[in-house]
């Protein structure tokens, strides 16, 4: 194609040689052979050779398209826009379809009208990215063929603003109270994000977690996340903090001091903010046990150092696996420990019949296999390691109420280090010393526990003051018990009338209060009735007496049986609040507590795994969109201890199938 000037205007001149043009009709179709099929549908406009047109046969629609471009656009309207195109299916969207519904295994099938949602096909595609933590890409696998990695992320971020709203909503209207868990983490991008973590019992009395941020931060400095977190909490609407729970970093004084001022600015704090820090449990535990096994027993390192063989010769009864620990984690050593004192006897075996096991570990002097006294020593640490590993686990849970356990747990511990210091073994008792002074530093003194965590106690219906008297004679002695539990109390009055002066127009308040009319007597009864209902009446005044608020009069009452295995404090909760409308709205709070930041931490699990070494260009934002977003949608996080288990048991189940084959054969 060439072009001529006629009176100043550009003409375009045909200049191709006949043999080098695509053959086409005269309706401008090209040749078949060497063309897309949509050339079948479509006639070529040349009127403009610059910007070559075609349009549909059967509709007229016209799109900016030529040979020698791309059809992708014709294919499209043929296959999915145009009306009149005889060939394209009719479907009626409202036409509704059978299929089968789904069903839990042993229900009965049955059949249910359904109608193809494009929109909610493609959020649960959403959902399935987010839940499972797949990656974007897994859309365009060769098996998928549905809309591209691009739209699949906007879809998650378009799920995770709607998701976002519902929640700002819910804060905004209910004026929830929440309770806050934060932690810091270092990513694969050498970026520094925050966690942020609400916890708060609804009006059901269900218990929640919901991450509010993953979001990036400037550096760890206290100030920089307390402004951080004042930023996303007024972003989120909330404005009553009840506690904030971090690790002992000395940053994490410099937030909860930052939030402290901050929440009273907004007249929310409750008793001033001055209980609002609660330093996690889990990890003053995690400080006291690394204190003690700072140097560690020879014992542990002979077992350490050896491997285990042998072992269906013996045939040891345990699934457990022999794992090596983590010098810098203890609870690593106490399943090692644990594991490996089940093949005692393998080790036994392999210092009489293994000469590499010989050579390497019994020639030396000293011998550095284990010894049956090592072994003894192992199921001491066993022993002792464990009350730290439950206590632990009791700890970090943030699916259940865990206030009301601390003080249990915490007595546990104290019991167990007073055991080990009295304990004629030298090594024990000097490791029991040194980790009484971590205690001590922690958790030696009233003063240095948040009170909040003794309250819970008179709230837990199966304990009160009967529970909370015993542990304070267990921790401080009998001396101070009871001096610490009018303190509790105390503390748990301020509070309610704190919470009354707050909540005391919505509910009816039950305070008791003298009523003349119950005192008055009916003259018509004979003189038995008058007796009694006189003495009746002297009964409740003394009752309305000691029993002045609802504090008193839920204190007054027995105790649950501590034997149901079943109880729920929340459903009791649940059932009792109309019978103490204040005091419950302080349980709801009190019980909301976490005493571990764990539940913050683990979304770093969660992190780790979205921005691993291969995923390391994921935006910020997209990062908070689907760690927030996977929190909101799961019910439970992705236990990957628990998948590797099942991954083992069927592996195990497969070898043995398979040499029951071959010892068939």
């Amino acid at each position: 194609m060439t072009y001529q000037f006629d009176k100043g205007k550009r003409v375009a001149v045909d200049s191709t040689p006949p043999s080098s043009k695509s053959s086409s009709n005269a309706e401008g179709t090209p040749n078949k052979s060497t063309t897309s099929e949509a050339w079948e549908h479509f006639i070529q406009l040349s009127s403009d050779p610059l910007h070559p047109r075609s349009k549909c046969r059967y509709c007229g629609k016209e799109y900016k398209c030529g040979f020698h471009k791309g059809t992708s656009n014709l294919l499209g309207h043929i296959r999915e826009r145009c009306l009149k195109y005889p060939g394209r299916a009719r479907v009626d969207k409202k036409q509704k379809t059978l299929s089968y519904k789904p069903v839990k295994i042993g229900e009965p099938c049955s059949l249910v009208s359904t109608t193809y949602n494009v929109e909610a096909c493609r959020e649960a595609i959403a959902k399935f990215v987010i839940k499972d933590e797949m990656s974007f890409r897994v859309v365009e696998g060769e098996g998928f063929k549905v809309p591209s990695r691009t739209t699949i992320a906007r879809d998650i971020l378009q799920l995770y603003k709607k998701t976002k709203k519902d929640l700002t909503d819910f804060f905004v209207s209910s004026h929830q109270r929440v309770c806050l868990t934060t932690d810091t983490w270092t990513s694969a991008q050498n970026l520094c994000y925050m966690c942020l973590t609400a916890h708060f019992i609804d009006d059901n009395w269900t218990l929640h977690k919901k991450i509010l941020n993953f979001c990036q931060v400037a550096d760890h400095k206290g100030e920089t996340i307390g402004r951080q977190i004042e930023t996303c909490l007024l972003d989120w609407g909330i404005e009553r903090v009840f506690t904030v729970t971090v690790d002992n970093a000395s940053s994490n004084d410099g937030v909860v001091f930052y939030l402290s001022k901050v929440v009273n600015n907004w007249n929310s704090a409750i008793l001033g903010g001055q209980n609002m820090h609660l330093r996690c449990s889990a990890h003053i535990l995690n400080l006291i046990v690394a204190e003690g096994l700072k140097e560690y027993h020879q014992s542990i390192s002979k077992i350490r150092n050896v491997f285990k063989a042998y072992a269906e010769r013996e045939k040891i009864s345990s699934n457990k696996l022999l794992c090596l620990d983590v010098v810098t984690r203890w609870n690593s050593t106490f399943f090692m420990l644990e594991a490996a004192e089940k093949y005692e006897k393998v080790f036994d075996r392999l210092e009489l019949h293994d000469a590499q096991y010989i050579r390497e570990f019994c020639l030396n002097e000293p011998k550095t296999c284990p010894s049956s006294i090592d072994w003894e020593y192992a199921r001491y640490f066993i022993k002792f390691l464990k009350v730290f590993h439950d206590a632990t686990l009791t700890f970090s849970g943030s699916l259940y109420v865990t206030s009301n356990n601390f003080l249990r747990q915490l007595c546990l511990i104290h019991t167990q280090l007073q055991a080990w210091r009295d304990s004629k073994d030298l090594f024990l008792k000097i490791m029991a010393e040194n980790m009484k002074k971590k205690y001590d530093k922690y958790w030696g003194n009233y003063e240095t526990i948040n009170p909040y965590l003794f309250v819970s106690i008179l709230l837990e219906p199966r304990h009160k003051e009967r529970f909370l008297r015993y542990c304070f004679v267990v921790l401080f002695g009998e001396f101070k018990a009871n001096e610490l539990v009018v303190k509790v109390r105390n503390n748990l009055h301020s509070l309610y009338e704190e919470y009354k002066l707050l909540y005391g127009d919505d509910v009816e308040v039950m305070d008791a209060v003298n009523d003349e009319k119950d005192l008055e007597v009916d003259t018509e009864v004979d003189a038995r009735q008058m007796f009694d209902l006189g003495y009746m009446g002297i009964l409740k005044d003394n009752i309305f007496v000691e029993c002045k608020t609802e504090v008193d009069l839920y204190l007054l009452e027995s105790c649950e049986n501590l034997e149901n295995e079943s109880f729920d404090v929340l459903d009791w909760w649940k059932i009792n609040s109309s019978k103490y409308p204040i005091l419950s709205y302080v349980a709801r709070d009190i019980l909301a507590m976490p005493v571990s930041t764990v539940a913050s931490e683990s979304a770093f699990s969660t992190g780790g795994r979205v921005l691993d070494p291969h995923r390391c260009s994921l935006s910020t934002r997209t990062v908070e969109a689907l760690i927030c977003t996977q929190n909101w949608l799961r019910s439970t996080p992705i236990n990957f201890d628990e998948a590797i288990d099942e991954i083992e048991h069927i592996e195990t189940e497969i070898l043995g199938a398979d040499k029951n084959i071959f010892d068939e054969a």
